[in-house]
């Protein structure tokens, strides 16, 4: 399992990520997609519409993390809270990553790439009526998929690479910049550590 240290500094590296994507690198990133790689829209938007169908149909935000808190609980019930404690951890990000994603969406009011592209004189932020920053569908693949990425250490990569391309994916099809998607990412990572040290999942120092 990750150390704790480990994710501190993974997350402090997101942190920088997330700003120099924002003050400087967004933007151009966006435009050179629209003139270089718009083939990329139609199959990326296609692979988005089809893992929203599967992993976030018209539901409440609540009903995943409670039906996967539930199952976390039958295990409990079964076989004793260590094999619980990874569901209730998933479910808690999740559930705690899905709704801080779109109160800040409200905050910080970004223009998406697409808007941009057609308006290049639109203002980045506070933009009413816009909600490009951060990106809801990532927060929901790494509220998913990251704390049994980082606690399944067999699964770690297959997962994160899973919720990286549907991360990226929003990209490629210009509804979000990688600034948002990385965002996300923060977030559900810090969530992870937060609700990781309340529910006694511990992130042990790597052996000498």
């Amino acid at each position: 399992m990750p150390s704790l240290r480990s994710l501190l500094i993974d997350s402090a590296a997101l942190f920088g990520v997330v700003l120099l994507c924002a003050l400087w690198l967004d933007r151009p990133l966006a435009m050179f997609l629209h003139e270089h790689a718009a083939a990329l829209v139609a199959p990326a938007r296609g692979f988005t519409d089809t893992m929203t169908r599967i992993v976030q149909p018209a539901l409440p935000k609540w009903a995943h993390p409670l039906a996967i808190a539930i199952i976390g609980a039958l295990l409990a019930w079964r076989g004793g809270l260590a094999w619980a404690r990874p569901f209730w951890l998933t479910a808690a990000v999740l559930l705690a990553t899905r709704f801080s994603v779109t109160w800040l969406k409200g905050v910080f009011e970004r223009v998406r790439p697409h808007d941009y592209v057609a308006q290049p004189t639109l203002n980045d932020f506070f933009v009413a009526g816009h909600e490009s920053f951060p990106s809801g569908h990532t927060a929901v693949y790494m509220g998913l998929l990251l704390p049994p990425a980082l606690l399944l250490p067999r699964w770690r990569w297959p997962l994160l690479a899973l919720a990286a391309i549907c991360a990226l994916a929003r990209v490629a099809e210009g509804d979000h910049y990688l600034g948002d998607v990385a965002a996300s990412t923060l977030i559900a990572l810090l969530f992870t550590i937060l609700l990781g040290r309340v529910l006694g999942v511990s992130f042990a120092e790597p052996r000498a």
